[in-house]
This record gives C-alpha cells, structure tokens and sequence, in this order.
C-alpha cells in the first residue's frame, strides 16, 4: 500500500515540477546562462534535501553508486536543460508529454534485461502510445514554423534522455548498492551542480534574467527533484517496470494536460484530444497487461 502512495505521491511531483520549469521558461528570455544558474539553484537546493536525508543514515556510498549516479547526473543534466528550452520555444504539453513518454524505453527495457513479462497487449500499449505522441505534437505555424519544428527536436531528444535516465533508475537498483538511494541522488546532484556552475562561467551569470528572477523557482524546482529524485528511485526497485512507469507517467499526462490549458492556457484541439484518448489506451494496456 505505500508503494502506491508513494506512487500518487510522485505523479503529483512530476506536474509540479513541470509546471515550476514552464513558469520559469515563459518568464522573459532564457538564455543558456540563465538556464545553467536555473539549475544550479535546482540542484543545490535537491542536494540539501538528500543530505537531509543521509544524516539520519549515512553511509559511504558503493563504486556501483557513484558509477550509476555519474551517469544519471549526465542524463538528468542533459533532460532538464533540453526540457527547459523546449518549453520555452515551443509547448509546455508538448515538451512535458515528450518526457513522460520516455518511460516506453524503461518499459521495454525491463522485459528485455530484466526478463519481466511483456505480452501482446503490451506491445500494442507501445504501438498506441507512439501514435499519439505524433498526434499531441504542436502544428507549425505561419509565424513561428521553425520555433515550433525546433521545440519538437529538443523534445524528441528530451523523451530519450527521459528514458535513459528510467533504466539508469532499473540499473541501480539492480546493484548492491539498491538501498544507497539518498547516496545516489546526493552524488547526482553534486555532479549536476558543479556542471551547471561550470555553465555559468562559459556562457555568462544571469543571461537574460536577473538574480531576483532565477533562485526562487530554481530552489523550488531543487525541492521537487530531490524528493521525487528518491520516491521515484524507490518505486523503480520495488515495482514492475510494465505498472510503474505507464500508471506514473500516464497520471503525470492527464494532470499535465489540465494544467496546461488551464493555467497556461495553451491550446487543447481535436487532434490532441485524439491523441491523449489513444495515450490513454496505451497506458490502460500497459499497466494491466
């Protein structure tokens, strides 16, 4: 029973999280170096959370946890600052979608090297859910064609770094270091750090935002992922990947979709109607198959 909570816990998570990065991505120009100083609060702040967390059980983290977490850093890294300019270009949806969707490769992943089942109504899951990934992208526009043919790249490559960071997730909790979770995360976090400083330097402090702008949604942002960083490692060892990833990601996507027109008012056609009801096929597929 707590796995699911912690389940809820982490869908609620995620759409904050996305809806923190949209935010801050809408709100003036973003540059590279503004996007590095974004996320040096961000990381700094989820470092502070991990080691919160370590001091009620420290222990020297293994060799296969640093392996991992160098690794997952350089994915994680890569996705947030990707997913940030692809909001920021094209859509708030399209992006966070994109990353949600990632989770097909841990999905598959999971049959495949860690030899979980996967049947025929697995694969059709797949099938539908790549179908609608193309009907939920945006439509270029007279006005902005290439932005928008820009921000689908940057999301394309976002749903990739997504999934590659849920099998880094299935790999470290394959190891003997499974129980080292606040470690993981902690060396993460340090590493995304210290690249984003070095970003800053190379591509300037504030970019196009100023000092009063960046920390405040960075550490927020940083608070999130340090939390989810450690609930979503959790799940990945305890729960199948075929129930964990679809039923997080799918919930993620229709809280998103909400917000999305709600909040941000962005456009909800009969195309993307279409595509989340054929999404949504999928991820009922995926999770009972």
């Amino acid at each position: 029973m707590i796995y699911y909570f912690l389940l809820f816990l982490s869908i609620l998570l995620a759409v904050l999280k996305s809806s923190v990065y949209n935010a801050y991505a809408k709100n003036g120009k973003t540059t590279l170096g503004s996007t590095f100083s974004f996320n040096a609060a961000c990381y700094a702040a989820a470092s502070a959370i991990s080691l919160g967390v370590l001091i009620f059980d420290f222990s020297l983290p293994s060799l296969p946890t640093l392996i991992c977490a160098a690794f997952y850093a350089l994915i994680v890294f890569g996705l947030q600052t990707v997913s940030v300019i692809a909001m920021k270009i094209g859509s708030m949806r399209t992006t966070a979608i994109f990353v949600m969707y990632g989770m097909i490769i841990p999905s598959l992943a999971g049959p495949m090297f860690w030899h979980e089942d996967f049947g025929i109504l697995s694969g059709v899951g797949i099938v539908l859910m790549l179908a609608s990934l193309w009907l939920l992208k945006d439509k270029p526009t007279s006005t902005d064609g290439s932005a928008s043919k820009s921000g689908l790249i940057l999301s394309i490559v976002a749903f990739l770094l997504s999934g590659m960071a849920g099998v880094m997730e299935k790999i470290h909790q394959s190891t003997d270091g499974k129980e080292e979770k606040a470690s993981f995360v902690f060396v993460a976090c340090v590493i995304m750090l210290l690249f984003s400083v070095i970003g800053i330097f190379t591509f300037g402090k504030d970019g196009g935002k100023t000092k009063r702008q960046i920390p405040p949604a960075g550490v927020i942002s940083g608070l999130i992922v340090g939390f989810y960083s450690i609930i979503n490692l959790t799940l990945a060892g305890k729960l199948d990947s075929m129930v964990y990833y679809p039923i997080a990601n799918g919930g993620a996507m229709l809280l998103t979709v909400l917000v999305s027109a709600l909040v941000f008012g962005e456009r909800f056609d009969r195309t993307k109607a279409v595509g989340t009801a054929i999404g949504l096929c999928g991820i009922i597929l995926l999770s009972i198959a």
